[in-house]
């Protein structure tokens, strides 16, 4: 087995001692705190093979504080994977000295590198949210960088950051569709403050917490979102019935059930290349999916990959499926994965609402333009799919716009397969 390892080339020595380390007990930490070792193992982060990528990623997280310097001066590489990568590693050591950096990375033009320290910040956690805090109540901060700030907040989910959220609410209108969702991710310790909130005398505020509370979800929220039913603005009244809605909703439950293995993954890279054999395995299982569609008589409306590194079958609400049915339709997708080498392809089944034909799409398309006010030309949505975004502030959708726009990508779906 030694012999074997040392056939890799030279440049890979740092990497070599991590993967003896496995087997002889050597200390990673030592091995790479050489100061040419960990420029070896920086390098590492923009190698074609992902799996050097990730074990240089973690023989760094071992070496640690030696470590640290040389990766954040790795954040101003022209590389982005080495950026990237270099943000993934020091979320993992947790040093307090890359939260400046990482914060500068909010607003990189690559949107991977910019994902990769948001969440090596949420990784860092509490020591995280006074920095944050300041560039969100500080009026002259650019917005773009401002809404970031507030993801991550959300993200780590300090009481903190409450107060001072609902009070950019009032301050920065630009910034109140981010708030108000990001608010909601805040979980259970905002709803208390989020209630008191229902009785500011801004509607904006009033409205944006009643979207907060209604994607929470908290029974505590029941009561005072009913008096809101009543509120003199319609925006708020808007968002309470909406809010209830979500409520009862949330607490139906709309899992049948899982199959297969999920994955976890240590770099995104991994993650990445994950979600292509995904995507394959949905198209080779294309044609052996028809009988269970529901335009050929089947329960089945919706698949594909999910965030959650697994493939979601939806299954239409009130449809009626044995395990007999729900074993068939996972063998479809095993049968898939075996194609591409893949076994125990992870599958939820889970039930979803009917969508909209797609002849009344154009219709609900405008109904929405009225109901929302306009986006300034000045401003864009900012997706994990654009690489060439601005500047500019992001709005994310409120939960009518939520609600269209998956009921517009659940017919696309349909149509699709």
């Amino acid at each position: 087995m030694g012999t074997e390892k040392f056939k890799i080339p030279f440049i890979f020595f740092a990497l070599v001692i991590f993967q003896l380390s496995i087997f002889s007990g050597v200390n990673v930490a030592s091995a790479a705190s050489d100061d040419q070792d960990i420029e070896i193992l920086i390098e590492n982060f923009n190698a074609q093979d992902v799996n050097v990528k990730a074990d240089s990623v973690k023989a760094l997280v071992e070496a640690g504080e030696p470590a640290v310097k040389p990766l954040i001066q790795a954040l101003s590489s022209k590389d982005p994977e080495i950026r990237e990568n270099a943000a993934i590693t020091l979320g993992k050591i947790k040093d307090e000295r890359a939260i400046d950096p990482l914060i500068k990375l909010l607003t990189d033009e690559e949107w991977e590198v910019e994902s990769a320290a948001t969440n090596a910040l949420v990784e860092i956690g509490k020591p995280a949210v006074e920095p944050l805090i300041k560039i969100l109540q500080d009026e002259n901060e650019d917005s773009f960088l401002q809404v970031k700030a507030i993801a991550v907040l959300a993200g780590i989910k300090d009481e903190r950051a409450i107060q001072p959220m609902i009070q950019a609410l009032k301050e920065e209108p630009e910034l109140d569709a981010d708030l108000g969702y990001n608010l909601s991710l805040m979980g259970e310790s905002a709803v208390e403050p989020l209630i008191q909130a229902l009785d500011d005398e801004d509607p904006k505020v009033r409205a944006r917490a009643a979207e907060a509370l209604g994607r929470i979800g908290d029974k505590r929220a029941v009561g005072p979102l009913t008096d809101a039913l009543d509120d003199k603005d319609e925006m708020v009244r808007t968002f309470a019935k909406l809010g209830l809605e979500n409520i009862e909703a949330q607490h139906e439950n709309p899992l049948i059930a899982t199959y297969g293995k999920e994955r976890e993954f240590y770099i995104e890279d991994q993650r990445r290349l994950w979600f292509d054999q995904l995507n394959k395995i949905c198209d080779l299982a294309k044609d052996s999916m028809e009988p269970y569609m529901y335009s050929k008589g089947g329960p089945v409306i919706s698949y594909g990959w999910r965030i959650e590194n697994r493939i979601g079958v939806g299954i239409l609400e009130g449809s009626e499926v044995n395990n007999s049915t729900l074993d068939n339709i996972y063998n479809v997708f095993d049968r898939a994965g075996k194609e591409i080498g893949v076994n125990d392809v992870p599958v939820i089944f889970s039930y979803t609402e009917f969508p909209v034909d797609e002849e009344i799409l154009p219709k609900l398309a405008e109904d929405i333009e009225k109901i929302e006010e306009p986006v300034e030309a000045e401003e864009t949505n900012k997706t994990e799919g654009s690489r060439e975004n601005v500047r500019m502030p992001v709005s994310t959708p409120g939960l009518r716009i939520i609600f269209v726009l998956g009921v517009l990508i659940s017919a696309c779906v349909v149509n699709r397969h």
